[in-house]
């Protein structure tokens, strides 16, 4: 389709344009290529309706000082002057027109042939099952892209509607080159082209004198669009080579790429506004009302909106964490510009406004390290052994598969209540999300594991006096001997009070008993040093640093990802873990000049000193 001025019209043979006429003073431009587009059909319909179609001669005349072009006789257009260029005489121009109609009439009438629609039919075909085979190919290599993004989530987020709209462009390019093969479709593609030009180019609203389109509004979504990829880019760029190495913390690194890409975006949208010629007069007209709105009414709003930018900045709280905020409790869905979306357990949606996560106090638990603390209080009758007690939790915590080996789980002794004898069991868990589930397991677990230990669980108990002034105090006192007469007896019955001999022995068994969890803890660590060193371990190998070779050494970060994998630990459990390694004399560093990190070190195991 070619792109006319107002004052030109174009000369269409089977919806190709051939050249465009000019207007002259009591005849448009529109009337004089309508009137030609008119003869020229009608002559092709007359050669094509007789049984051996004859070929159209197309020929030009001068008539009264004027140039005409007829074909077969039949009168097409007349050249003026408003059809000449600067130092062209009407006769060349003419006879220019003359070879171009002569050809496109040629060829008009070989495609309307038997033989050539044939030809173009089989060629269709052949295109449509290209296109189909491309769409097929690029069908499945978006649904395999999508799986591995689905599990992996490290795809790049324009892949996807890229090739989404590479399986459109197939279809749309097949579209149009089958249309071009014939020419019923391509007069008909030429038509719907026309009006839509002529529906989108036609001025919608006038600013200062000039006028926009659908089609100025849609070049200004276009390079909207691709200036936003490519800021985009740049900022991701920019991010993956230069701040990661420069800047450590990742909330400072997000915040400054944001920053950057707002930047970027608000020139390169002033750029564009002023390429396109479109007064910015209006838009700060319009900013400055706006102003004047965020002072009055808008003051709420105003407040989330820069409560959601302190937000981004702080990165105190991100799309993903598990927060508390009052009685609430759920995930960060998404961060808007002036609200935060969070989905709570119970899969309901709460729109909240930004400002209230700045104002209020809000429990963080994915902040930092989303390993977090359980506590579980818990009593037990006072006849309770509390080693039987301490036994009876910590098989029931390490039975947990969510519970974190490392930090082992303790059972903390807070001391005598009223009705019972009080603990507070300390579990760690990875997923703050499932804390919940995870206390409402543990305590059936203890509560079926109490009952295996026959270890009871008390309930309060309350003394009832009741006075009254009719009892006679011997009755009082007779009654009381009768009640108290059977306790009595079974206090009797009892063995004397503890001596400090017996509190010393207690604390012989404790010693025996740490003793012996000592040794467990020793058995621990060597059955783990054989797995180290199995083949599915750790990979122990020669390895070289500057100039020099360390034979059979290890890596500590590997050591530590292997350990919090196979071990159910925090990174942080894993050091402690490989310290304790090293303090029994298992490994150390090569040159003895670190203890056991989480870094590029080499470690070596006392087994493999050359």
């Amino acid at each position: 389709m070619a792109q006319t001025s107002p004052q030109k019209a174009d000369v269409v043979i089977d919806g190709r344009v051939l050249f465009q006429l000019g207007s002259i003073e009591n005849i448009s431009a529109e009337e004089r290529a309508d009137f030609a587009n008119q003869a020229l059909w009608q002559v092709l319909g007359n050669a094509q309706r007789q049984a051996v179609p004859p070929p159209i001669r197309v020929r030009t005349r001068q008539q009264d000082g004027l140039v005409t072009l007829r074909a077969n006789g039949r009168h097409l257009l007349t050249v003026t002057s408003g059809d000449l260029m600067a130092g062209v005489p009407p006769q060349e121009r003419a006879d220019l027109w003359v070879d171009i109609l002569q050809r496109a009439l040629d060829r008009a009438q070989m495609e309307r042939q038997p033989a050539y629609q044939r030809r173009m039919a089989w060629v269709s075909l052949g295109v449509f099952a290209i296109a189909l085979l491309a769409w097929v190919l690029l069908y499945n290599v978006r649904r395999w892209l999508w799986r591995q993004q689905t599990r992996q989530g490290r795809l790049p987020m324009w892949i996807l509607p890229s090739l989404l709209g590479a399986q459109v462009l197939v279809w749309l390019a097949a579209g149009i080159y089958i249309c071009e093969l014939f020419p019923e479709a391509r007069s008909i593609r030429y038509r719907v082209f026309q009006f839509l030009r002529r529906t989108f180019t036609d001025p919608l609203f006038d600013i200062d004198g000039q006028g926009y389109s659908l089609v100025s509004i849609f070049n200004v979504v276009l390079l909207t669009l691709t200036l936003w990829i490519g800021v985009r880019l740049v900022t991701s760029a920019v991010k993956s080579r230069f701040l990661q190495a420069a800047i450590p913390d990742r909330g400072v690194q997000d915040a400054i790429a944001t920053l950057m890409q707002v930047i970027l975006t608000g020139i390169g949208l002033f750029l564009i506004l002023q390429v396109l010629g479109i007064d910015l007069s209006a838009l700060a007209i319009l900013a400055s009302v706006l102003g004047v709105g965020l002072g009055f009414g808008l003051q709420n709003i105003a407040n989330n909106v820069v409560s959601g930018w302190m937000m981004l900045f702080e990165r105190s709280i991100q799309v993903g964490d598990f927060i508390n905020l009052g009685d609430l409790a759920g995930t960060v869905e998404s961060i808007g510009v002036r609200s935060t979306e969070i989905r709570t357990l119970d899969r309901v949606a709460i729109i909240v406004p930004n400002a209230q996560l700045l104002e209020n106090k809000v429990i963080n638990w994915s902040h930092g390290h989303p390993v977090s603390q359980l506590h579980l209080p818990i009593g037990v009758a006072y006849s309770s052994d509390i080693r039987q007690v301490h036994t009876a939790v910590i098989e029931v915590a390490s039975a947990h598969p969510s519970v974190l080996q490392y930090p082992q789980p303790r059972l903390r002794f807070l001391g005598f209540g009223n009705s019972s004898l009080d603990f507070d069991v300390l579990v760690w868990i990875r997923d703050p999300r499932l804390q919940f589930d995870i206390k409402s397991d543990l305590y059936y677990m203890l509560e079926a594991n109490f009952r295996r230990h026959h270890i009871e669980i008390p309930f309060p108990q309350r003394d009832l006096n009741i006075r009254s002034p009719q009892w006679d105090a011997a009755d009082w006192t007779q009654g009381l001997s009768k009640q108290t007469s059977p306790v009595l007896e079974k206090v009797e019955q009892q063995p004397p009070g503890l001596t400090t001999h017996d509190l010393l022995a207690d604390v012989r068994d404790y010693s025996s008993l740490l003793k012996n969890h000592q040794h467990l803890q020793g058995a621990i660590l060597e059955r783990l040093v054989q797995q180290m060193r199995a083949e599915d371990g750790l990979e122990i190998q020669n390895r070289r640093f500057r100039l020099t070779v360390y034979a059979n050494c290890f890596i500590g970060n590997e050591a530590v990802t292997w350990l919090a994998k196979t071990q159910n630990a925090t990174r942080e459990a894993a050091v402690r873990i490989g310290q304790a390694m090293v303090e029994q004399g298992i490994f150390h560093h090569v040159t003895d000049e670190h203890p056991f990190k989480d870094e590029y070190l080499f470690y070596r195991f006392y087994e493999d000193e050359p």
